[in-house]
């Protein structure tokens, strides 16, 4: 295991030279970090890696006369150390016009899992209406 990143080793992660990119998502109390590799052409090794991680809560007074108080959650301090050393993998091996295009890539399919997601929802709508 690679004691250069030590919070990637923990996830199982045991060539961090073979990463990317990486994306995170907020899905109700997980984070859900997606790890991609550069794989040759042919390779039998998957291309992604998702990873679950649940989001710490804590409570938090909101009015101290009223004594309200809400329930906030936050990234785990394990995923926060995976996100730093995935930052330092990332940077040291794309240009900023490399990054753009990754970030653009990665707009391409929010924008087409928004646009399915939503086909989807119409289409129980309609089936509602008959």
């Amino acid at each position: 295991m690679s004691t250069k990143y030590p919070a990637l080793a923990a996830m199982g992660i045991v060539n961090p030279e073979q990463i990317n990119r990486y994306s995170l998502q907020t899905s109700g109390i997980h984070d859900v970090l997606r790890v991609i590799y550069k794989r040759e052409k042919g390779s039998l090794l998957p291309g992604s890696k998702k990873f679950k991680f649940r989001r710490s809560t804590r409570l938090i007074e909101q009015d101290a006369g009223n004594k309200k108080s809400e329930m906030i959650t936050e990234i785990s301090p394990a995923l926060s150390n995976a996100i730093a050393e995935l930052h330092k993998i990332v940077n040291q091996q794309h240009t900023r016009e490399e990054q753009k295009e990754i970030i653009k890539d990665e707009i391409s399919r929010l924008e087409e899992e928004i646009s399915t997601r939503t086909t989807y929802l119409k289409s129980l709508i309609m089936k509602l209406e008959d």
